[in-house]
């Protein structure tokens, strides 16, 4: 039950009585109030004053009755109350409600429209859709005058939200993120008779090593190295660009950057001499987890890969071949891994609780709540100090060295990150399969990519 909810029996006694009961009433009424736990299992202990709130550390403009906070949500009740149901167990004083919107700008605009204003807002599908509306409240002046210290989050992760904004604000908190890995079988370098990787391998490295554990063996084709799965071409393959964390256009006039910026060509160029390797677009490749199957040696893959299941269906052959290792890196950046992505939880403008949400943040990236997301793998943890849980409650990655995803540094963007670069597909499928070279490439995808940002800047001015 939460506190500040008073019985209209009370109510009506406390009117009736006399000044003395009245007064007598009043003191035990604050008695009540303050034998309440100040804490619950889990919640703020001394060394976690700045992350967590508890009934009586409501942040500063906070109202002292109960205040309904509205939260924009895109994935469903179930993930929804799994983040949120304990944090609205300790806040009592506000009650959290998950309001169901895909949070693109139509949808948010739609709910306007029906009279709902949601307090916290979750920018699934990109933050132009919530910066066109122009509803962001920036969160670096409630973070001081709530006590937060911002410098506790991780900070690849604050560095890309400033780099969403033109001001580089803080224009929300860290919902979370994903790291990626380098998986190996042993048992398959041990096929080929080749050394395991290494720490701090280099692309170059690790493209001359997959092609050296491309082949036949006891009739079993194998492949030396999978980038992520779906013929090579998704997110596995996107690794060594983000770690180079540059801009596709200028951020604030659209232009198309990439046949000027010369990080494109030196990151194509790498991927050439990856597609050259054979069976790295077969229709085995392609339609198949062939790490999963045994029939790669390495894959580069979202570090929870074996959240959802065991692909070998053995926990023993996982513990005793598989291994895991930082993704590779750039031999001018050795300490350089992928830039981090996040979706920021972001506080509307037009929240008449701006306190109080900022308090339900603050207790999402609390010690307590981020030390049960860490552990789970439900996403990467936001919280350094928590760095060293991630995983450990998941069976798949035990005696894995999963905090390995720690040892780079993340990759920042130089000044303001582009909105315009949603509009700039550099289409890895089609630079793998045509015969096109480099130059050509880009400027295909640079004349396709000016056509849809002319577009977007069309439809822009109409609304």
């Amino acid at each position: 039950m939460k506190l500040a909810k008073k019985s209209w029996t009370i109510l009506l006694l406390v009117v009736m009585l006399s000044t003395l009961l009245i007064a007598c009433g009043k003191t035990n009424e604050n008695n009540d109030n303050n034998n309440t736990p100040s804490s619950v299992e889990g919640s703020t202990t001394p060394n976690q004053e700045n992350n967590s709130l508890d009934g009586s550390q409501q942040g500063e403009g906070a109202s002292a009755d109960p205040v309904t906070i509205t939260v924009a949500f895109p994935w469903g009740e179930e993930i929804f109350n799994n983040r949120f149901k304990e944090i609205d167990e300790k806040l009592p004083n506000i009650d959290i409600k998950m309001v169901a919107c895909e949070c693109k700008s139509t949808s948010l605009q739609e709910l306007f429209a029906s009279g709902i204003n949601p307090d916290i807002i979750f920018p699934n599908y990109g933050i132009s859709h919530v910066e066109s509306l122009d509803i962001i409240h920036p969160l670096d002046d409630l973070a001081k005058s709530n006590n937060f210290d911002v410098d506790t989050l991780n900070p690849g992760l604050v560095s890309y939200i400033r780099s969403l904004d033109s001001e580089g604000r803080l224009i929300g908190i860290p919902d979370g993120t994903g790291y990626t890995s380098l998986f190996y079988n042993k048992e398959i370098f041990d096929l080929f008779g080749e050394p395991y990787p290494t720490e701090k391998m280099t692309w170059d490295q690790a493209f001359d090593l997959a092609r050296k554990m491309t082949g036949q063996r006891n009739g079993v084709s194998y492949l030396g190295l999978e980038l992520g799965g779906r013929g090579n071409v998704g997110d596995g393959a996107a690794v060594p660009l983000k770690e180079l964390a540059v801009n596709r256009t200028d951020p604030n006039t659209g232009e198309v950057l990439i046949t000027k910026d010369p990080a494109f060509s030196k990151y194509l160029e790498l991927m050439k001499k990856y597609y050259s390797i054979p069976g790295v677009r077969s229709e085995e490749a392609k339609n198949s987890d062939l790490f999963g199957k045994k029939q790669a040696a390495m894959t580069v893959n979202w570090t929870a890969y074996f959240v959802g299941g065991n692909p070998f269906e053995d926990v023993e052959y996982l513990k005793n071949n598989i291994a895991m290792l930082p993704v590779p890196v750039w031999a001018d950046q050795p300490n350089i891994g992928p830039a981090l992505g996040t979706t920021p939880m972001i506080i509307s403008n037009l929240s008449e609780h701006k306190a109080e949400a900022f308090s339900v943040l603050k207790e999402y990236v609390s010690v307590a709540n981020q030390t049960k997301i860490s552990k789970s793998m439900a996403s990467g943890p936001v919280l350094t100090e928590v760095a060293d849980q991630y995983g450990s409650d998941i069976e798949n990655y035990v005696g894995q060295d999963v905090t390995s995803v720690f040892k780079l540094t993340p990759a920042t963007y130089k000044g303001r990150q582009s909105l315009w670069d949603q509009y700039v597909n550099l289409d890895l499928a089609k630079f793998a399969d045509s015969d096109m070279n480099i130059q050509e490439f880009l400027r295909v995808i640079k004349e396709e990519a000016e056509t849809a940002i002319t577009e977007a800047k069309t439809q822009n001015a109409k609304k």
